[in-house]
């Protein structure tokens, strides 16, 4: 345990409180800071087994208890999209140079903040195809670069003739979902080590009170206003990446 205790496991475990909140406070985005911020830290495979173990512990109560709220019409081929394309995407993850998966994970979550920050919506219909399409794409972007898909998730949903608790629930059940195979797919394939999760074990705690922390402010704060600063935070945050993994690349 002494070799994980130092600098660097501290400052995950504020990234892990301040991302688990923003999660459990606007539904999303959370993850999309940790992976990125923790790549810096520990590396691309570390980063997402400890940002998706974390996610899972921090987003099961929340999660839980928005399943009466889920219509699984829509959400079982998505579920069924994600899982497929997750698991594929993983193979790639697995065998492919941490650099190239760096660049990835800067790319995906500029991506990602640009597409909030327009806020992008989707109206058309939401049949059985359209639904899997969606998922395999989570599952995809999830399993390849280990970025978790809520920006898809927002504009697929954000529209949808449903209540606000329902299209919380049908964004947060996915990314749970995909955090909860990236980890278990990850763990069976040996990719994650003793000290991986001595680290998660230290920052799983932090994670878990951001997320009441999140919850906390939900019921006495507005979103709206908030949603524009994560947005750009993540701009930020994926650019900041793509320029570091540059000037590695270049020395």
């Amino acid at each position: 345990m002494l070799e994980v205790l130092d600098i660097s496991l501290f400052i995950a475990v504020l990234i892990a409180l301040l991302s688990s909140s923003l999660t459990a406070y606007i539904g999303f985005g959370g993850a999309l800071i940790m992976v990125p911020l923790y790549t810096l830290l520990f590396g691309p495979i570390e980063a997402i087994a400890i940002t998706t173990i974390c996610s899972v512990l921090g987003l099961s109560y929340i999660v839980f208890k928005l399943l009466g709220e889920i219509d699984w019409t829509e959400i079982l081929p998505l579920s069924i999209g994600i899982v497929i394309a997750n698991f594929i995407g993983i193979q790639f993850l697995t065998s492919t140079d941490a650099s190239i998966i760096t660049l990835g994970i800067g790319t995906c979550v500029s991506i990602a903040g640009l597409t909030l920050m327009f806020d992008f919506k989707y109206c058309g219909d939401r049949g059985i195809g359209k639904n899997f399409a969606v998922g395999a794409t989570c599952g995809g972007i999830m399993g390849a670069f280990g970025v978790p898909s809520g920006p898809v998730l927002v504009v697929y949903f954000l529209a949808a003739p449903i209540s606000q608790v329902k299209q919380r629930a049908h964004i947060l059940f996915p990314i749970w979902l995909m955090c909860l195979v990236t980890a278990a797919t990850l763990i069976a394939k040996g990719q994650v080590e003793t000290e991986t999760f001595l680290r998660t074990s230290v920052i799983v705690p932090g994670s878990l009170f951001g997320a009441w922390l999140g919850l906390y402010i939900f019921k006495k704060a507005p979103v709206t206003w908030f949603k524009s600063i994560a947005n750009w935070i993540l701009i930020a945050i994926g650019i900041s990446l793509l320029i570091n993994q540059l000037n590695l690349a270049t020395f």
